[in-house]
């Protein structure tokens, strides 16, 4: 078939958007039809399914002992520790039920999702120790308030460590480093703090898009550097001086230094977007890809379109979130290791292939609707059938999921082919990820039919305010570790404020290492203080702002392109060819 382009109207949000020929052939291909949302909208109905951040004390349902859960205490989800769950000890089948053709099928799947246990936080049997306060952990060690951590050790604070992180402490989204605070978007640095999009950097601080530095300060768009500060040479000694007086020992000498560098990566001429050794490349922060389409964060991918955080030869899919070494694949989130046509599916992973409209599955195949099953094939709704049993029924299935449509509150419609309902989600909008990416109000939240949960009184009251807290970190004593710090934000809802938080012992010998001052905002407040640095997850026509002689151009460059910087954005945006001349 021939297919055109079409524009559509999102059911979600009333926008139109665009569905192009090669996505109607992907469709085809995976047998569902073309969505009726949008793709922001799809990401954030994605993200609804996802708490990494707010974390709560339970008991395993199996062997009765204290765990950290993402699950709150008053959701009826069956919660077992990563323990058992991973162990043989579960056999989720003996949760399963007969189809019911009088029920929409997503009734029928919340019913048997809210009776099947979960693992209490997503983590593989690779973890060291140290690990029980860290969600969508992997083969990491001493991981300690964490998220989407993978094969590192030593971190506190962060989230999107993707591989070989040591001693970081406050990050986001790194790869590669050690001895690092404060570090977004960078990766291979060494003893450095306060690094936005800068790699390969030794014994520096606030930089912005620098690459092959050492001991450089308060400096922008720098290449193979030493001794810079404030995008001036300077010798080893002035340089030495010139950081001295900065007094980044002390919270007010860093106060100091984050204002200027907010003003210096202001100012810094920005790359429009991220692409490096990539061929036909739409997105940003893109590596060794080919034929990508309005993505974020991929790493050696092809064939993939509107998916955020996919790594390790995933191929052929679309609508990825938080995937790794996957084929076919659609609407498929926290996935990977190898699985292929994962369809609609949560937390499958283990080489599973062939599932639809599944949840935390691991090793199956030919499953449709089913929940935390291990190794499994030809189950629906969690009950075994013949193989063709299976076929015979998957096809009822998909005819009555358009028959009994489910509408949720609002009226959104869900036929066959269109991801989970957000009402099916265990956790409220302000738990997800959704509320980070997409941040709306208690009233928004609720007009729009999610759920908000207000957030728990802390049982424990600060023993000192942030601003007692000593000056400098040579002024620290080792009994700061023994203090409840109270946070100045003082539970705030907009960054999910903890109101306090405390010092640990190794944490303290961390800003001793490093020279750094105590933080004076509770761990959340600080993560949120980074996300600032983050673009949202969408496009935008633009054009080159470059206008400087002796360039490949007269006056004003005319190129034009699609970026994650809005145009509300006053950062000056260059295309990448007037970048790299400027750069480089």
């Amino acid at each position: 078939m021939d297919y055109q382009k079409e524009n559509k109207i999102c059911q979600n949000c009333n926008n139109e958007f665009p569905i192009f020929p090669e996505d109607f052939l992907f469709y085809q291909k995976i047998g569902v039809p073309a969505p009726t949302w949008c793709p922001f909208c799809r990401f954030i109905r994605k993200l609804t399914f996802i708490n990494e951040r707010s974390l709560y004390k339970r008991n395993c349902e199996n062997c009765n002992e204290s765990t950290i859960s993402m699950y709150s205490t008053d959701t009826t989800i069956p919660v077992w520790c990563v323990k058992c769950f991973l162990s043989d000890a579960l056999d989720a089948r003996d949760y399963g039920r007969e189809y019911d053709f009088s029920k929409t099928f997503f009734e029928q799947f919340k019913e048997l999702k809210y009776l099947t246990p979960h693992r209490a936080l997503d983590q593989n049997e690779r973890n060291g120790e140290g690990c029980e306060y860290s969600n969508y952990c992997y083969t990491s060690k001493n991981v300690y308030l964490s998220f989407f951590t993978s094969a590192s050790e030593n971190i506190k604070y962060s989230r999107c460590h993707f591989k070989n992180n040591k001693n970081c402490v406050d990050c986001f989204t790194i790869e590669d480093n050690d001895r690092g605070y404060e570090l977004v978007q960078s990766n291979k640095n060494y003893n450095s703090s306060f690094l936005v999009e800068s790699s390969q950097c030794i014994e520096s601080q606030f930089l912005y898009d620098c690459s092959n530095c050492v001991n450089c300060c308060l400096s922008s768009n720098l290449r193979n550097k030493s001794f810079v500060f404030k995008n001036q040479q300077l010798s080893r000694e002035a340089y030495k001086i010139a950081v001295d007086e900065l007094k980044l020992d002390t919270y007010s000498g860093q106060l100091n230094a984050k204002t200027l560098f907010k003003d210096i990566a202001q100012k810094a001429i920005h790359k429009h977007a991220h692409i490096k050794n990539s061929v036909n490349a739409v997105g940003d922060f893109i590596e060794n890809s080919k034929n990508v389409y309005h993505c974020y964060s991929l790493a050696e991918c092809e064939n993939v379109r509107y998916s955020h955080s996919a790594i390790a030869t995933t191929k052929d899919s679309y609508d990825l979130l938080f995937t790794g070494r996957l084929q076919e694949s659609y609407e498929s989130t926290v996935a990977g290791r190898g699985g292929s046509r994962l369809v609609f599916s949560l937390s499958c992973g283990g080489t599973s292939k062939d599932l639809f409209y599944c949840d935390s599955c691991r090793g199956c195949s030919d499953c449709f609707g089913c929940v935390s099953l291990s190794k499994k094939q030809y189950c629906i709704l969690n009950k075994q059938y013949t193989k063709e049993e299976y076929f015979e029924m998957i096809e009822k299935i998909k005819n009555h999921l358009n028959e009994m449509i489910y509408v949720d509150s609002t009226g959104r419609r869900y036929p066959f082919g269109e991801c989970f309902p957000t009402e099916i989600s265990p956790f409220a909008y302000n738990e997800s990820v959704a509320f980070e990416e997409n941040h709306l109000s208690k009233d928004e939240v609720l007009s729009l039919g999610y759920r908000w949960k207000d957030m728990e009184a802390k049982a424990y009251a600060s023993t000192i305010s942030s601003d007692k807290l000593p000056e400098s970190i040579n002024e620290v004593n080792d009994d700061i570790c023994n203090e409840v710090v109270g946070c100045p934000n003082n539970g705030d809802t907009a960054t999910q404020c903890t109101s306090a938080y405390k010092i640990t012992v190794d944490e303290l010998a961390f800003y001793r290492q490093m020279n750094l001052p105590l933080p004076r905002y509770c761990p959340n407040c600080r993560y949120y203080q980074r996300r600032v640095w983050e673009n949202p997850f969408k496009f935008f026509q633009r054009e080159c702002m470059c206008n400087l002689s002796g360039h490949t151009h007269e006056g004003k460059c005319p190129n034009q392109f699609e970026t994650t910087y809005p145009p509300d954005k006053p950062d000056v945006i260059y295309c990448e060819k007037c970048y790299q001349q400027e750069i480089y």
